[in-house]
């Protein structure tokens, strides 16, 4: 099949060019099509094509290809890091029941960090507020909204080709994901990772959105309960590396409160960095 009827087939359905072992203008390695683990099987239902996964760790340069191939074959390129290599036992998509695009079109960063930070911080009648106030300084129980966006340092996809070369290991492999932007691969994928923070991934999605908005964020490697992402436009001033701070306390409060103990310590960590780690409990 030539390259344009490849491209054709992949607006409708961008799993085409990898049932026949292709995306985009390479050849891709030796993989497999993964299908939802928690899908309800009735007469009317079957599990649906999730991702492909290589069988073995991808170059840097595929990783570069694919990325750039994104916009035309609909498929977006990332690390995946599974616990096992046997599938049925994955834990990193296919948990959880898939959420459609549809359900991240309802939100706004805005609207979840709101919900979240209020949830966070609820007092209970017997043991008083969640969290210390000194530990949400500079900020208290009222939510302070999402930060400004940042100032761009380099150009995002360079930079997410320059990370993706030192997330690489023998434990990482190349995911092929149907979505035209790397936020929505948290909950279309049935990822499980954050379940107990938050029971579903839409609104982390649209987090992630603003995310690639704001601060040029990309979506690097996802393993089942860690997220990775390269960040071209990272605060570099105190207050806005607070702001921004907030914000991630909301997307993992475990990142935030056990690695640093305050959010305001968190700050300092991630001011100029251009790469965000995260990890939940």
């Amino acid at each position: 099949m030539a390259w344009e009827d490849r491209k054709g087939a992949a607006a409708t359905d961008p799993f085409a060019m990898l049932r026949i072992g292709f995306a985009g203008r390479v050849e891709l390695p030796a993989g497999e099509l993964l299908t939802e683990q928690s899908t309800r099987i009735d007469g009317h239902h079957e599990p649906g094509p999730l991702c492909w996964i290589s069988k073995e760790p991808p170059s840097a340069q595929l990783l570069a290809t694919l990325r750039a191939d994104s916009e035309s074959t609909g498929l977006w390129p990332l690390l995946l890091v599974d616990d096992t290599e046997t599938y049925g036992e994955r834990c990193t998509v296919g948990v959880v029941t898939p959420e459609p695009l549809e359900h991240v079109d309802r939100w706004r960063a805005e609207q979840v960090m709101d919900r979240i930070w209020t949830g966070l911080c609820q007092v209970d009648s017997e043991l008083g507020p969640a969290y210390d106030p000194d530990s949400l300084a500079p900020f208290g129980y009222s939510c302070p909204g999402p930060a400004p966006p940042g100032d761009l340092l380099a150009d995002a996809t360079v930079l997410a080709n320059q990370l993706t070369q030192r997330l690489l290991d023998e434990q990482t492999r190349l995911g092929l994901v149907p979505v035209r932007r790397g936020a929505d691969v948290l909950t279309v994928l049935g990822w499980s990772g954050a379940t107990n923070h938050v029971s579903r991934c839409a609104g982390l999605s649209a987090m992630l959105r603003s995310w690639e908005d704001r601060f040029g964020v990309r979506v690097l490697r996802l393993g089942p309960d860690r997220l990775d992402l390269s960040v071209a436009a990272p605060p570099i001033r105190g207050e806005h590396a607070a702001a921004v701070a907030a914000e991630h306390w909301t997307f993992a409060p475990d990142r935030v409160m056990q690695d640093t103990g305050s959010i305001s310590a968190y700050a300092e960590e991630i001011r100029g960095r251009r790469q965000w780690t995260f990890w939940w409990d």
